[in-house]
This record gives structure tokens, C-alpha cells and sequence, in this order.
């Protein structure tokens, strides 16, 4: 991309934000309002001293596992994010982060297949993303298989939580030229900007960068391109030349003829890694292995083994039921759902749906990161039940039941989807569901904003589409949930 095509890319809606809503949220009026009250002006002559301040970034809570474990989305500040943006796509610091990726793409036996994709198919971003995954990552490890004997894989542990702001610089600059007296707060290097921005929005933090958007990252393919690039240095340093690493964001398939060579490239990887402040997550790093098998993931060979689907409709959920509880929140269930959804969203009779709706929360409960497929499948099933006061008790089990999940933000906003037509009166604490209700909310800490006329257009009441809120079903159609046609990659 061109310096203004990349700034066109990064401030699009989807770009801004990749976390699943229901499609009456969205970004573009704020961004575009935030973009042209900054047009030409410096964000610092508008505020002051926003390391000072807490909640500057909307932080959102999504439970992984159903139990304890959780992941943070953000929603960067816009106005940071914004120029963020337009500091990075510069023409000149442009040119230069595009030439640094070019030195990172040039060992031959490395290949990064993450950076983020702009679509040309007329789908979403996200689903090409997907597809690249596929065709790069799992196809591309069943065809190594005609060179190597062994595959390894390994992974970061909590990679954005644990990048060091202060690597972004080294990454861009070279550590040495970072490092150097003379550059460690030049603002002129965009490496710096970078870092100090989300600093800004982290209340001064150095640990961490914040997820949920395709800038950020963006940004973390820059540490770990720079870590590639270290890498492979170091192996041809040791003369380690007969392998192939494929990696997609904090996730590797090392291939190699020996078991070996493997363990010395995963030592040096570590070795690496431990320089930026990261470390492999011991749990999940697993070799040698057959390459063919095990370049699909072990819930994908699973199911394509297994029983996928029943006649009748409450079996066939409860094979997709039994796949969720050996493989929470797999990708292949998730897979699974839509399928189930697409049957389920044509089918004329549906017996007692209430047992089905029971099974999909309990599928949702255990596997949180297929709660939009599992509200839309809900949704279906409730247009089923004929009494109002019927569907309205089973509405108000279902939000007892996942209530008492920690960290619901993102399952919350899901259920408001299904609820809202049906059971208005349900309170959400999930900030986003009070704005749908037209409750005045501070998403973002706005306080140290000065100029008037930025403030204003950071009114976060225009994230929801109003219009669009209105001309939804209760009934959530496969459109609105289907990123891709699943048959093309499973």
C-alpha cells in the first residue's frame, strides 16, 4: 500500500475495531468526526497531560474458558488512534516501516503470513484474514511435508500483554540506533512516536499493548518480524540451514529433517524472544511430530473424524454439544455452530425448543468465544415459542445462567442483540448495552481534552446505529454472523 492507502485502510470501521458486534455498532461517524477535528492540528495543543489519566482506552472483558481466564479488548481512545495513524502513514516514516518489512521478509526460510490483508473479493477484511490462514498456514504445512520429516510447534505466552513498547523503536530503528543517547526521545523516529502514544492511552505503562484492533496488530508484527529477522541471523550464524518456519502472529511451525535440528532452533527462538521481553509458552510449544496429521489442528481432526451431524435436531446439536465439551472454543465448533445455525434458520418445525436452547447456552457457557453464533441460533429458537411470557422467562434464564460467568462484557453485548425485542427491561452493566438504550456513558476518559469542539465529537452515543438497530429482526440472519463460506476452509 501507498502512505495514503494504508492511512485509508487503518481508519476504516472494521480496521479501528476487529472485535464481533452486533451490526447496529459501528465506528465510522465517530472516526470520521474525530478525524477531521484533528485535520491539520496537533492533538497535544488540544489536551494535556494524558499519562496522568486512567480509563483513557475503553477496556472490555472476554472470558476464554468459562471460568477464569479472560482477555482484555480494547477500544484505543479514537482521538489517539487517530493520530497514531496519521504519524504512521506519513509518507516519510511510511517508507520507512516498509522498507524494515521488506528486511524482515527477506530470509527465504521464514515466512510471516499475519500481516494484516486488505480484501479485493468484496468480503469482510477479517474473512480474507481467515483465508490466508488457511491457504498459507494449514495448506502450506501439509505441502512441507514433501520436504521435512518433523514438525514442532510454538507459541508466545500472552504475546500482546507482554510486548515491551520500548521493542517497537528497536524493531523499526535497530536496537543500537534506538538505544543510541541521542535517539531514546527523538520524536523524529517514528519508532518513538509509536511507543509514546501507547504509553498515552496505558497511563505510562511499558508492558503490553492493547488488543482488539488491526493496528495494533499491525504494530505487533513489527516485534515479531524484527524477532524473525534476529532469528534467522542467528541460525545461519550457527549454520542451521535445512528448515522452514511458518508463523502467523505469536504461533510457529518449525519444519525440519531432524528432531535436532528442532530443539536447536527452538532454543535459539527462545533465546530471541527472551531479548524482547517474551518467552515461548512451555504448555503448548510440542515436537517432533508427523507433519501431515498435525499440520491441522487436533479439534479439526477430531471432528472431520468423528460423526458430524443427525437427521434429527437435537442429536445433531448434541454431536456439536460433544465437540464443545473436548474442544472449548476450537475454531471447528465454532464452525460447527454455523452449520447448525444454517440448518436451523431454514428448518419448518422445530421441536421442543426449549431443550435446544438449554444445550446451545450450555455450549456458550463452556465455549465463550462462540457467543455470537450461539445468540443467533437462540434467536432462532425463541421466534419458535409461541407465549410471550414463555419466551420472556426462558430470555431471563438464559441471562441468570451466563451471568454468572466473570468478565461477560462481550457475552453481554450479545445477549442485549436477542433480548432487546423481546425482554427490553433486562439491565446490562456491559457499558456498550447502556448506550443501545440511549443511556448517557462515559466510554472513554475524556478529561484531559481541552478543546471543546474534539470533545464533542468524541460523544460515544454514535457508535450505535440507531437506524440500524431499528430495522433488525429478532431473529439474527447467517448474513450477520457469517465472516466467511465455511466450506471453502473446513
Amino acid at each position: 500500500m501507498t502512505a495514503k492507502q494504508a492511512r485509508a485502510f487503518l481508519l476504516k470501521p472494521e480496521s479501528y475495531c476487529n472485535v464481533e458486534f452486533p451490526a447496529y455498532f459501528t465506528f465510522a461517524r465517530l472516526l470520521s468526526d474525530v478525524s477531521k477535528q484533528l485535520r491539520g492540528k496537533s492533538l497535544k495543543s488540544m489536551s494535556s497531560g494524558v499519562r496522568d489519566y486512567e480509563g483513557v482506552n475503553y477496556e472490555m472483558l472476554s472470558n476464554k474458558d468459562g471460568r477464569h481466564a479472560w482477555r482484555p479488548l480494547q477500544l484505543i481512545h479514537p482521538a489517539i488512534y487517530v493520530t497514531l495513524v496519521e504519524q504512521i502513514t506519513l509518507p516519510s516514516h511510511w517508507k520507512v516501516i516498509r522498507d524494515r518489512f521488506k528486511e524482515f521478509q527477506s530470509p527465504l526460510n521464514i515466512k510471516c503470513l499475519s500481516i494484516p490483508i486488505s480484501a479485493s473479493s468484496g468480503q469482510k477484511d477479517k474473512a480474507e484474514q481467515i483465508g490466508a490462514w488457511w491457504q498459507g498456514i494449514e495448506q502450506g504445512s501439509i505441502e512441507l511435508a514433501l520436504e521435512y520429516n518433523y514438525l514442532f510447534h510454538a507459541d508466545i505466552t500472552d504475546c500482546y500483554a507482554a510486548i515491551y513498547t520500548h521493542s517497537i523503536a528497536w524493531a523499526i530503528h535497530t536496537k543500537q540506533k534506538a538505544q543510541h543517547k541521542d535517539n531514546r526521545r527523538n520524536d523524529k523516529l517514528i519508532g518513538n512516536r509509536i511507543d509514546s502514544a501507547i504509553q498515552d492511552m496505558r497511563h505510562g505503562q511499558t508492558n503490553g499493548i492493547p488488543q482488539g484492533s488491526v493496528l495494533m496488530d499491525f504494530i505487533s508484527e513489527l516485534v515479531l518480524g524484527y524477532a524473525d529477522f534476529r532469528l534467522s541471523k542467528r541460525l545461519k550464524r550457527d549454520r542451521i540451514t535445512e528448515f522452514r518456519i511458518l508463523r502467523y502472529r505469536d504461533d510457529y511451525r518449525i519444519f525440519v529433517q531432524s528432531p535436532q535440528e528442532g530443539e536447536r532452533i527452538l532454543k535459539t527462538l527462545t533465546e530471541v524472544l527472551i531479548e524482547l521481553g517474551l518467552k515461548l509458552n512451555t504448555g503448548k510449544t510440542t515436537g517432533p511430530l508427523p507433519v501431515v496429521v498435525h499440520s491441522l489442528k487436533a479439534d479439526k481432526r477430531a471432528w472431520f473424524r468423528g460423526r458430524q451431524r443427525d437427521p434429527n435436531l437435537q442429536k445433531h446439536l448434541l454431536i456439536v454439544h460433544g465437540h464443545g465439551i473436548d474442544f472449548p472454543n476450537a475454531g471447528s465448533l465454532t464452525v460447527a455452530l454455523l452449520r447448525f445455525h444454517e440448518r436451523v434458520s431454514k428448518a419448518k418445525r422445530i421441536l421442543n425448543p426449549i431443550a435446544l436452547i438449554s444445550i446451545v447456552v450450555d455450549i456458550a457457557y463452556s465455549s465463550p468465544k462462540a457467543i455470537p453464533v450461539c445468540a443467533a441460533i437462540i434467536s432462532k429458537l425463541l421466534s419458535v415459542i409461541e407465549d410471550d411470557a414463555a419466551r420472556v422467562d426462558v430470555i431471563r434464564k438464559i441471562y441468570h445462567k451466563l451471568s454468572q460467568l466473570p468478565n461477560t462484557g462481550h457475552i453481554e453485548v450479545w445477549l442485549q442483540r436477542i433480548s432487546h425485542f423481546h425482554e427490553p427491561r433486562l439491565k446490562y452493566t456491559e457499558k456498550l448495552c447502556r448506550l443501545v438504550k440511549g443511556q448517557s456513558v462515559d466510554v472513554w476518559n475524556n478529561d484531559w481534552i481541552k478543546d471543546k469542539k474534539l470533545k464533542a465529537a468524541l460523544d460515544p452515543a454514535k457508535i450505535v446505529n440507531k437506524a440500524k438497530l431499528r430495522s433488525l429482526k429478532p431473529v439474527v440472519s447467517p448474513r450477520e454472523i457469517a465472516l466467511f463460506a465455511t466450506e471453502r476452509y473446513f
